[in-house]
């Protein structure tokens, strides 16, 4: 699978952050979407860890790893500075999970 993040921005939200959502698409099923969707990207990292979503679904107990490499990609290539926000965010709230994970583990 050749998977990338795709960000659709939703107008009917009032919030402009809560607007925007990643989704994740394979381009070898095709290079346009919504042929190529997948899934979409939790926006709580947390529905990770209870398996609940079918992004958790698909990659099991490599989600967390997952979902930083698509959003490090997605960071690099996005020009659109509300998008490259929501990533920076999203970026973060794993760094300090995976952080915190680490820690209680030692």
């Amino acid at each position: 699978m050749n998977l990338k993040l795709y960000a659709v921005k939703n107008a009917s939200y009032k919030q402009p952050h809560e607007r925007i959502q990643l989704v994740v698409v394979d381009l070898d099923k095709s290079r346009r979407y919504p042929l190529n969707f997948v899934c979409v990207l939790p926006q709580y990292f947390r529905i990770l860890e209870r398996r609940s979503s079918k992004f958790a679904k698909l990659f099991g107990t490599k989600s967390l790893p997952v979902a930083r490499n698509l959003l490090v990609d997605a960071d690099h290539q996005e020009e659109d500075p509300e998008i490259k926000t929501v990533i920076k965010k999203r970026i973060k709230e794993i760094d300090a999970k995976q952080t915190c994970t680490e820690t209680t583990q030692v």
